[in-house]
């Protein structure tokens, strides 16, 4: 097997892994970014420190 075609199989391998990764994780990030911009987003920075 030549380098380019190990290369090209580790980055679907992590492709994959983050794709599912991201996909496990979607629900919760999707209420982290509802809190984020109940409480002022970027806005709030001078607020909390």
């Amino acid at each position: 097997m030549s380098g380019q075609r190990v290369l090209k199989a580790e980055a679907v391998l992590v492709g994959g892994v983050v794709l599912g990764l991201l996909a496990w994780e979607w629900p919760s990030l999707r209420r982290e970014m509802r809190i984020w911009r109940m409480s002022g987003g970027f806005r709030a920075g001078h607020r909390y420190p």
